[in-house]
């Protein structure tokens, strides 16, 4: 069993768990190389030129390399509507715990519980959570500026929005004005300011359960 020495205090991480900290932060280093192969394959199917039959050649062999990877999560029926696909960032997600873990185990030599309970929390935060927040808050605030400056050819934006967050802001009136009618404009205001403040109180308790499970010995 590997033995942690210590001199004058500072412990002397054995040449075994060394050869273990190098693997780990060569795999974290190739793990990262791999998640910008998997933006770059996001980024080029967005892109297309017009006339362009054929894919892209690099899009396609971007594909060979991260499709089969990204195959995995695409089976999450829950993250996909119309032709919003969320899948590719929970895929990105589990690559950034994973990665982190590595770095966090090759810089200091070991890895508790309670790290990985932080980095999955962080990663959550940053990966779902906190996108999801500010996509809602993009769409009111665009959908509370068609309320001030509505017009003939604003009617399809509205509609469009109002498809995306409909569901959003039936719920928020149920919660905050139920059985009672009001005007569109205060129930978007209304959303706006509550997923602001979800937001930042979400991020301040993110903060403090990252330092609690970080902070813990096991």
């Amino acid at each position: 069993m590997n033995q942690t020495y210590y001199d004058g205090g500072v412990p002397i991480i054995p040449a075994s768990s060394n050869v273990f900290m190098t693997i780990a932060s060569i795999a974290a280093s190739l793990l990262s190389f791999y998640s910008l192969l998997i933006w770059l394959r996001i980024v080029l199917t967005w892109i297309r030129i017009p006339g362009q039959l054929q894919e892209n050649p690099l899009a396609a062999l971007l594909g060979k390399i991260v499709d089969p990877y990204l195959t995995w999560f695409r089976g999450i029926s829950s993250l996909k509507r119309s032709k919003l696909d969320l899948t590719p960032l929970v895929a990105l997600a589990v690559l950034s715990v994973v990665q982190s873990m590595l770095r966090l185990y090759g810089s200091y030599g070991r890895l508790t519980i309670g790290m990985v309970f932080a980095l999955v929390l962080q990663t959550l935060w940053s990966y779902l959570i906190s996108p999801v927040f500010w996509f809602l808050i993009v769409l009111l605030g665009i959908r509370l500026f068609f309320c001030y400056k509505r017009s003939p050819r604003t009617i399809t934006y509205i509609t469009m929005l109002d498809s995306m967050i409909g569901g959003v802001l039936n719920w928020v009136q149920n919660l905050f004005y139920p059985k009672k009618a009001i005007n569109d404009r205060q129930l978007i205001i209304t959303s706006l300011i509550f997923f602001i403040v979800c937001y930042i109180g979400s991020s301040l308790l993110l903060r403090f359960m990252i330092g609690f499970f970080t902070n813990l010995g096991f």
